[in-house]
């Protein structure tokens, strides 16, 4: 009897010490705050002040990040699962191409990052925007705090509120994420384990509704007028847009105002980003936290004079910049190495110290934010669109560095080397202009096998198809 006894004393003073030292590890792992936008348009992460001085200006910003497919669900599902499209096979917002309910389906909610990282010991939440058409009751997989917008497809109507529904008032959305992720934050923050939160904003999506006081900024601020703006001659396009007519001065003004409204509705997202910052300080946590920012996709405002939109493969759609802080990042660089929205989850994860399953194509980019002189032996990234509904249908687009390369499924292409061409003015394989020189036939050649090997591509062999030589000779074009 008393050796049983002993015995047992002996398994839970183990069992006492192993949870004590969990929680001990689990305690020294950084928190992790993830911010993310909807169709924010390169640039306006400048007119951000909380943003840029709190975040960029101790922060690296990576200025070559690549949106693998520039629309929300896929994009949305790559960013929580570290998967091209073509390996999610969620190809648009609602079904049967994409949506909540088919990356449900497919299992794919299961394993992401959120499960990830709480399985590596972090207290985990989501707020805001989820996937397009999420409308469930339950809380998926690997959130311990759950506050997500949910609706059909022709607007949020109500929130899932741990588990329970509530009425969403759309014009405070935004507002609601924001107090409801602080909540969470001062709730949590120092406690037993770390924080990992993925604080999801509708800014700036249309309608832009933003707060009051806020009414009289960017009066006088309208789109960047770049050369791609309303352009000049856009015969060198592909036809979709060499048959568009240019912008009336009515068009014209409406984008300014959307985009002057839509810089509004940003203004809460940089007031979040100031209250947790603060937070993070009063806690004595900013330095042991990493700070993400991230748009789900770029978008347009009338350069190459396309209406307001997105989905399409220009620099506007799909480089908008990464920005991260956090513990060994050096302060105020950019790095312009060739990232993509599917590194997002295993550079997440990498921070938290999670296992990254096998399934994720996308890379950590953390040793390289906390070292530029890091080897990063990426030299071409995909992005993709797969049929749709809107012109164009299919596109993949080979972006490497200083270049890229697009191929439409009715065989049209588009070459801009973005060193000379950085606002995509001369297409070189549509244009007579001799001063934009096409890629010789064999370079062609060379950049269709490598679209054909990252759209085959899956798991390793996706880092491995996007390793390869920019030409068999080495030589950079």
């Amino acid at each position: 009897m008393v050796t049983a006894v002993l015995l047992a004393s002996v398994v839970v003073l183990a069992v006492v010490i192993g949870s004590a030292r969990s929680m001990a590890a689990a305690a020294e792992l950084p928190n992790i705050i993830f911010v993310l936008t909807d169709d924010q348009f390169p640039g306006t992460e400048n007119l951000m002040p909380a943003l840029k001085n709190n975040i960029i200006n101790n922060g690296v910003e990576f200025t070559n990040m690549t949106s693998t497919f520039p629309l929300c669900c896929p994009a949305r599902a790559t960013i929580l699962r570290g998967q091209y499209a073509h390996n999610t096979h969620i190809y648009g917002n609602s079904l049967p191409l994409g949506g909540w309910e088919k990356f449900r389906d497919q299992g794919l909610q299961d394993s992401t990052i959120a499960t990830w990282l709480h399985d590596a010991g972090y207290q985990t939440g989501l707020f805001g925007k989820y996937l397009n058409d999420y409308t469930a009751p339950g809380i998926p997989p690997g959130w311990d705090r759950w506050y997500a917008w949910n609706g059909p497809k022709d607007g949020w109507t109500a929130i899932n509120d741990q588990g329970t529904q509530k009425t969403l008032i759309r014009r405070a959305a935004d507002r609601g994420v924001s107090n409801a992720a602080l909540k969470f934050l001062g709730d949590r923050l120092g406690g037993p384990a770390p924080v990992f939160v993925s604080v999801n904003f509708g800014a700036e999506h249309f309608p832009y509704y933003h707060d009051q006081a806020d009414t009289e900024m960017f009066e006088d601020v309208g789109v960047p007028r770049d050369p791609s703006f309303n352009e000049a001659d856009v015969s060198d396009k592909p036809t979709y847009v060499s048959g568009l007519p240019q912008l009336t001065e009515e068009e014209v003004a409406q984008m300014d105002q959307d985009y002057a409204n839509g810089l509004l509705s940003l203004m809460r997202v940089d007031r979040f980003i100031a209250s947790a910052s603060d937070l993070l300080r009063s806690k004595g946590e900013m330095g042991n936290t990493y700070f993400v920012f991230y748009t789900d996709n770029g978008d347009h405002f009338g350069q190459h004079r396309l209406r307001h939109g997105k989905l399409q493969p220009y620099e506007e759609d799909v480089n908008f910049p990464l920005i991260v802080r956090g513990p060994g990042i050096p302060q105020g660089l950019s790095n312009d190495e060739l990232v993509g929205n599917h590194d997002i989850a295993p550079t997440l994860a990498r921070m938290g110290g999670a296992s990254i399953p096998a399934f994720v194509d996308g890379r950590s980019f953390l040793s390289l934010a906390q070292n530029p002189s890091t080897p990063w032996p990426r030299t071409a990234i995909l992005s993709e669109r797969e049929t749709n509904l809107d012109p164009p249908n299919r596109w993949d687009m080979l972006r490497i560095q200083g270049s890229n390369y697009t191929r439409y499924e009715d065989q049209q292409k588009e070459y801009y080397d973005l060193r000379l061409d950085p606002y995509q003015i001369h297409n070189a394989l549509g244009a007579s202009d001799t001063a934009y020189a096409p890629p010789d036939a064999a370079t062609q050649d060379y950049y269709e096998k490598r679209l054909d090997a990252l759209y085959a591509c899956a798991e390793q062999s996706c880092r491995t198809a996007e390793n390869a030589p920019l030409l068999p000779t080495g030589i950079v074009p």
